[in-house]
């Protein structure tokens, strides 16, 4: 009789704990709640599969259950095959705008259209999937910040539920930088999202290895050398320019672009990134006017009889042109001042160093 009650306390234990940090009752959470779950892959590399029920049931995904989106996971052990996300699925949260199930299916569709999502089945290992990009962020506290507080006050006005303003303010608050308020003023903003340089990095996650990149060429079947050469020093030809210099300087300063500031069009929703001879492409010809003057931050004023020449210049990408003397001319000039600045730092700190040997021997 004992060994019963226990066995039914402890699976209602089990099934309850889904329950209790709001996730749905699917199940999952009776494994994957333990610490330290883990697989070993086809290459050998162990993969942690336990998840934080706290942290999930204060994360973006909150409100969706497991299977709604690992929706192939129909038995035990699961296959690996099946155990992928699928972010273009209906979910039964409800779209408060339209009251609509929610979908990322429009987003979804924009990137298998795009250069990161046409090739991906062919090769997934080479290109980004959703989850190499995005993560599910955990939501802001509205409590610990005193500028939220006072938005919940005022919205409490009106929206009675309390629950549930609490919730849609964190969510809103978690994709805009929050005001820290210290007597009376803001002093600093608290970051929630990638700064601009944070986006080059994650893009140069991928763009800078090598290796990757001339796999995914010969995937898009590009033999043009030029190209090839333009695609694989990318992230090195942004890197000198400066619209990068201006933005490693201040990584808040919103009138440096980063990598979506220029492949993404304006009213897009930064997945469409195309081909240059896309029609579609921001950096086609055809709407480069609209993407270098597209905003008060960028180059409203210039003429529009130049503004064609602008994805050309190195104002963008300084773009390497094999064994050409121009590009040749420009490695010297910067190998020479590389050394020259760091022969004069050098004397420099030898002088300093000689002067104060000197003044330590005058001294005993």
């Amino acid at each position: 009789m004992r060994a019963l009650v226990l066995g039914v306390v402890g699976a209602l234990a089990l099934s309850g704990t889904a329950l209790g940090v709001g996730i749905s009752d699917d199940g999952c959470l009776k494994c994957h709640r333990l610490r330290g779950l883990s697989v070993v892959d086809s290459n050998n590399r162990i993969k942690d599969c336990s998840i934080n029920g706290a942290l999930y049931a204060h994360s973006i995904h909150r409100n969706v259950g497991c299977s709604e989106c690992h929706d192939k996971i129909e038995q035990y052990p699961h296959r690996p095959e099946n155990t992928q996300a699928n972010c273009a699925n209906k979910c039964h949260v409800a779209d408060p705008s339209t009251k609509k199930p929610f979908s990322h299916e429009r987003i979804f569709e924009t990137w298998k259209e795009s250069v990161h999502g046409k090739n991906y089945e062919k090769a997934p290992e080479l290109y980004p999937s959703c989850s190499y990009c995005h993560a599910n962020e955990l939501l802001v506290d509205v409590e610990k910040f005193e500028a939220l507080k006072g938005s919940f006050s005022r919205c409490s006005l009106c929206h009675e539920n309390k629950d549930w303003l609490k919730d849609r303010l964190s969510h809103v608050a978690s994709r805009e930088p929050i005001p820290l308020i210290k007597n009376g003023f803001v002093h600093q903003f608290v970051k929630t999202r990638r700064d601009g340089w944070e986006i080059v990095e994650l893009c140069a996650s991928c763009h800078e290895d090598r290796e990757k990149m001339e796999k995914a060429l010969k995937v898009e079947g590009i033999e043009d050398e030029f190209e090839k050469e333009r695609v694989l020093t990318a992230v090195e030809s942004y890197k000198v320019t400066m619209h990068s210099k201006m933005l490693y300087l201040d990584r808040e300063d919103n009138r440096a672009p980063d990598c979506l500031d220029c492949h993404t069009n304006k009213d897009g929703n930064f997945h469409d990134i195309f081909h240059k001879d896309d029609p579609r492409s921001s950096i086609n010809v055809k709407n480069i006017e609209l993407t270098c003057g597209r905003s008060t931050e960028c180059h409203p004023l210039a003429p529009i009889k130049d503004m064609k020449n602008f994805a050309t210049t190195k104002w963008v990408h300084m773009h390497p042109i094999p064994d050409s003397l121009g590009q040749k001319i420009v490695k010297i000039i910067e190998e020479f001042m590389f050394w020259l600045t760091t022969g004069t730092l050098l004397f420099a700190v030898t002088i300093v160093g000689l002067d104060l040997l000197k003044n330590l021997r005058r001294k005993h």
